[in-house]
């Protein structure tokens, strides 16, 4: 072998064994990415009622305003707040007779007031941010069309804001014995 030659194997094992100490982590490669993560939040709102039926018992006639309550609750995180409107179900907004006996005509709905035949409602509520619709302040006769109960002018409490919604009738001796009754819509909407 030629001194060349020699020298050219020589280096190419030099070349190799250098090739071979080199660490494999030399060769790795790495790249970041980032996102965020995001939670699109819609106003929400619910209302419940406390009772399903809201009975005044022992309504005598010619006597004082006989009154029954529930408690209404309004869950909501609109910041804005929130209103509540009631409304008959349907367009009769009498109390009727439900077992074929009593008057047929029913209890108008009107403004209850001892020695008259009428029924209505109002509402009450100690929560902070709330305040009670003029329309529901004393004794409202229902109407086909929404009346303001209440309006929230902020979110709710955690466990809701509450509204006492009482009933009340007065009748005279026309009315004759028997149960009457008649559906209501309470509707909670965020503003």
């Amino acid at each position: 072998m030629s001194k060349m030659s020699k020298a050219i194997a020589v280096l190419g094992v030099v070349a190799g064994l250098g090739v071979a100490a080199l660490p494999l982590s030399s060769y790795a490669v790495s790249d970041t990415a980032s996102t965020t993560a995001q939670a699109i939040i819609g106003d929400s709102i619910a209302v419940t009622v406390a009772d399903a039926t809201v009975t005044m018992n022992n309504v005598m006639a010619n006597q004082d305003v006989n009154e029954a309550s529930t408690n209404v609750t309004i869950q909501t995180n609109s910041a804005t707040g929130y209103q509540v409107q009631i409304k008959d179900a349907d367009s009769d907004t009498a109390l009727k007779t439900t077992d074929g006996t009593g008057t047929s005509t029913g209890i108008p709905a009107g403004t209850p007031t001892k020695g008259t035949n009428a029924w209505g409602f109002k509402a009450s509520s100690s929560a902070a941010n709330v305040t009670i619709g003029s329309s529901a302040q004393g004794y409202r006769a229902i109407d086909t069309t929404n009346l303001m109960v209440a309006e929230g002018t902020a979110a709710s409490a955690n466990d809701g804001d509450v509204i006492n919604l009482t009933f009340g009738v007065t009748v005279d001796t026309t009315i004759a014995a028997g149960t009457y009754q008649d559906e209501v819509v309470l509707t909670a909407s965020t503003k």
